[in-house]
């Protein structure tokens, strides 16, 4: 499977149910496949429309709302994907599934871009860990699940140009030494679960020189 399929909803159906509707909320939480167990054509049709994979069923994981986070986060560390059971009941979800729907949605909406494009990095952080983007591996991306006054992040090879949370592109202070970067954290605006930095380095489009006819 796709390796930027960060999570999957496994859609299981119970008597019938609104495809086109279903795949939409599963694009809109930030996730880019989905699988089910009945109404396989149907489900065809709105991937398409939506752009979404249709993945082949397998088994996935019973999450709640509190544990959600930390498995997606827990197994994006690793290198690998989520897939969520998603039970529907007549159409319908449960309050629990929609809960636990908001909360993905919430925090996929802040950090999807990070989520779904990291992989393992082999740069080092004193806290929490690093994922660089598998197509632009000029951004690397920090998970913190706790905030401390100051990061240091090892293996770097150069000084980069920005370091910022991603929400609301906060810029950061950070000094670069001896291939290590310390960065100085304050708290951004909202605090989530889990808080994402993105660490911005030079970028080829840099090099780009403005030219005027």
């Amino acid at each position: 499977m796709n390796p930027d399929f960060a999570i999957v909803l496994n859609y299981n159906l119970t008597g019938p149910a609104d495809a086109d509707f279903l795949v939409k909320t599963a694009r809109d939480i930030g996730a880019r496949a989905v699988m089910t167990n009945q109404q396989v054509d149907d489900f065809k049709a709105a991937c398409e429309k939506y752009t979404i994979f249709l993945a082949k069923p397998t088994s996935g994981l019973d999450l709640t709302s509190e544990t959600v986070i930390d498995t997606m986060v827990d197994n994006r560390q690793k290198g690998q994907n989520t897939v969520i059971n998603i039970p529907v009941q007549n159409g319908k979800f449960t309050e629990a599934t929609q809960k636990t729907l908001d909360v993905i949605n919430s925090w996929m909406h802040m950090f999807g871009h990070a989520f779904n494009e990291g992989q393992p990095s082999q740069l080092t952080s004193s806290a929490g860990f690093v994922l660089e983007n598998r197509h632009a591996n000029y951004q690397k991306y920090v998970f913190l699940k706790d905030i401390p006054e100051k990061l240091v992040i090892t293996g770097l090879t150069q000084e980069p140009n920005r370091v910022e949370w991603i929400e609301h592109r906060t810029e950061l202070d950070f000094t670069m030494k001896d291939k290590q970067l310390t960065i100085n954290l304050v708290k951004p605006d909202d605090v989530f679960e889990w808080n994402v930095l993105r660490i911005q380095a030079h970028r080829p489009e840099d090099d780009i020189i403005h030219t005027e006819f």
